[in-house]
Order: structure tokens, then C-alpha cells, then sequence
């Protein structure tokens, strides 16, 4: 291909520690980055992130009981977990490639312990969601020109869910594991001479149908059917030299997270019984957008670094008790270091959750993540 040769700086701009994107996505999706490789190219990704949050108060509305504040905290609600990714890139001649890449785009791991909430009264305790997403990405790419690439592929998405909400009925819901399918589109234009890039990309929404078994204490056990879409999503990404040896890049990314909801139908009976009004087990009220703006320098023929920062402005309104954050900044630092024809690239990401509430009027303003990654490519 056409493109700009793979470099130590070209690889630290794209950190692994960034690990954590708006509400339930992990990853920015890097399938240009990928295609900018020369020649055949191979990397394995490996990411630990740590979010840590916190809910204070809760007030119980009828007919759950008189509106009344009840002190109490509920502890750190979100778990860490690992992030894999892997990705094969080839030419197959001086103008087509292919991309085989696997990620984990969707993950939430909330689970509520004990906290300090009077448990005769009323306690969170047990509440948790384990959303599990893998996802297979086939892209093949063309050179139109020496400057423009176009490129697309399919996506194959396995989602495997489940959640709890004791404090409504003894709430629970289990989905079976289920496979579904998308495509992404793209293209991009480059001046190697100069260390430009732009690239704009698209990915469509995947439709998933999931069987599920739902349990209330009002109901029993149900098996019923759940459709959840995850989000189409676009990004746009720019990068161009400064200065030799030094790098200038950024993104856009938008996500379409209000037209994002799980609705079990046994949840809704619950909700609007309880509460008045049914209400999804998780939505959002509004789109995510996710800004970076970062600096890349190379040192050494083998050695650069980068440092970025990404804003994630807050949608405002109530969120889901079981992904209870609004908005966020990081700071991001990588490494990239060549030896022959191996490269190790690693980062370092530190921020803050944006503050929300939930439907209880808990205050969740505690908020920080933080999360190291290490990449490992081999050009052949």
C-alpha cells in the first residue's frame, strides 16, 4: 500500500492505556491505524483498567415507602477487568490489504457490595450488571490513489449479558449468548511527506436478539425475549507533523447512545408498578461525543512517546444505577519502543468520572479511572 511507514512515533500515539471510551464502550475503534501499517503486521493488546465510583444517599419515593432520604454509601460499585485485542494485517498486492481484527468493544462489570446503607431499610447490595462483549472485524482496503485510501469489512459480535436489581422486587435477568452482525466504511487521505492523516470512519449498529430469563418476585421466573442494539458510531481522525520528528493528532468520535436501550419486558412491569412509569434497565438520554487531543516525539530511531488528553463532555439527566457516570477526562502517557522487528508500545491513563444521579437521587461524585496496557506488534 501507499501508506506511511510504521515507525516507533506512529505507534505511541495510539496508546493502549487509553482504555476506557463513553458509557458501556472500552475502545476507540483503531482499524485505520492498523491499515497504516507496512507490510504484513501482527499485534497483540493487553489492557487492565481500575474505574472506581461511589453513591451517597438514596430517597425512596411511593409506593416503596414515604419519600424519605436515607443516609448511607453504597462503596465502590465498578470492578476492574482485562481488555484483549489482537489484529493480522497483509497486502495482497500495490493497492488492495486486508484486516482481520478481534476486540472487546462493550464492557460493564458493576456489582454493589455491602456499602454502609441501613440493610433493614434498604441496601443496593447484590445489584450488579456483566455486560461481555467479542467481536471479529474482516476489512479490506483500497489505494484509489497515492494519497486516498477507502476501505470496509463486516463485523461479527458475540454479547453475553446479564444484571440484577434486588432493591426492585428481587429483579433479575439472565441472555443467552448471542451473535450478530455489522459492517464498518471508511476512508482516508495521507502526505507521508508531511506525516498527514485524515481518516473518517463509519460503523453501523448491530442488532442483537436475545433469549432471556427474567425472575421477579412479583412474577417468578419468565423466559422472554430482549432486543438490544449496539450503537452505530462515527470517528473522525487527523494527525500531521509539527516539527521533525514530532506529531500533532486528535479524534472525534460520536456515538449514537440515545438510540441505545435494554428493555426487558419483564423489567418494565416492574418499573411501572413500582415506580408508576415503566423504565428500561439501561438508556442513555443523549449521544456521547469523545475528544483527543494528544503530541507524539520521537527521541530515538527506536524510541517515542506521547502524551493525550480526552474529554468526554457530560449528557446531563439521570443515569442507570448499573453504569452510574456522566462525562469524564483522562490524561494519557505511552512508550513505544523498536527492537528489530518487534515493537512494544505501552501507556498509562489517569482521570476523573463525571458526576450523576440515579432514580433514587443518589449523588455519584466520587468518580476516578486509571489504566495501564501493553501492545506488541511484529512486522513481517
Amino acid at each position: 500500500m501507499h501508506l506511511a511507514k510504521s515507525s516507533a512515533l506512529a505507534l505511541a500515539f495510539a496508546a493502549p492505556g487509553l482504555a476506557h471510551a463513553a458509557a458501556l464502550e472500552q475502545t476507540v475503534p483503531s482499524t485505520v491505524r492498523l491499515l497504516y501499517q507496512d507490510g504484513m503486521y501482527a499485534e497483540f493488546g493487553l489492557v487492565f483498567t481500575d474505574p472506581d465510583q461511589t453513591g451517597h444517599g438514596a430517597t425512596l419515593p411511593p409506593p416503596v415507602g414515604a419519600p424519605t432520604f436515607i443516609p448511607g454509601s453504597t462503596g465502590d460499585l465498578f470492578q476492574s477487568h482485562w481488555n484483549v485485542s489482537a489484529a493480522f494485517k497483509g497486502d495482497i498486492n500495490t493497492r488492495f490489504s486486508y484486516l482481520v481484527s478481534f476486540d472487546q468493544p462493550y464492557i460493564a462489570d458493576t456489582k454493589y457490595g455491602p456499602g454502609t446503607f441501613p440493610s433493614a431499610v434498604f441496601t443496593y447490595q447484590g445489584s450488579l450488571a456483566d455486560v461481555k462483549t467479542y467481536q471479529i472485524t474482516g476489512t479490506l482496503a483500497y489505494d484509489a490513489t497515492e494519497s486516498i485510501n477507502v476501505f470496509g469489512g463486516l463485523r461479527a459480535q458475540r454479547l453475553d449479558a446479564k444484571a440484577a436489581i434486588p432493591f426492585l422486587a428481587d429483579y433479575s435477568v439472565d441472555a443467552e449468548k448471542n451473535w450478530s452482525y455489522g459492517y464498518l466504511l471508511g476512508a482516508a487521505y495521507s502526505r507521508p511527506d508531511i506525516a498527514l492523516r485524515i481518516a473518517l470512519s463509519y460503523y453501523s449498529k448491530i442488532h442483537h436478539d436475545l433469549d432471556t430469563s427474567e425472575f421477579s418476585a412479583l412474577t417468578g421466573p419468565q423466559d422472554t425475549q430482549t432486543d438490544v442494539d449496539t450503537p452505530q458510531s462515527v470517528l473522525l481522525e487527523a494527525q500531521t507533523g509539527v516539527a521533525p520528528g514530532t506529531l500533532v493528532f486528535g479524534s472525534i468520535h460520536w456515538v449514537d447512545w440515545s438510540q441505545f436501550d435494554i428493555e426487558p419486558p419483564v423489567y418494565g412491569a416492574i418499573t411501572r408498578a413500582i415506580l408508576g412509569a415503566p423504565r428500561p434497565l439501561v438508556d442513555y438520554a443523549d449521544d456521547w461525543w469523545t475528544y483527543n487531543l494528544g503530541l507524539g516525539h520521537q527521541f530515538t530511531d527506536a524510541l517515542a512517546a506521547s502524551f493525550s488528553i480526552t474529554y468526554e463532555p457530560d449528557v446531563g439527566g439521570v443515569l442507570t444505577t448499573l453504569g452510574p457516570y456522566d462525562g469524564r477526562t483522562t490524561g494519557t502517557l505511552a512508550l513505544s519502543y523498536d527492537y528489530g522487528k518487534f515493537n512494544f508500545t505501552g501507556g498509562i491513563t489517569y482521570g476523573k468520572l463525571g458526576d450523576t444521579t440515579n432514580l433514587l437521587d443518589t449523588d455519584f461524585d466520587e468518580g476516578s479511572i486509571w489504566g495501564a496496557g501493553l501492545r506488541v506488534g511484529y512486522s513481517f
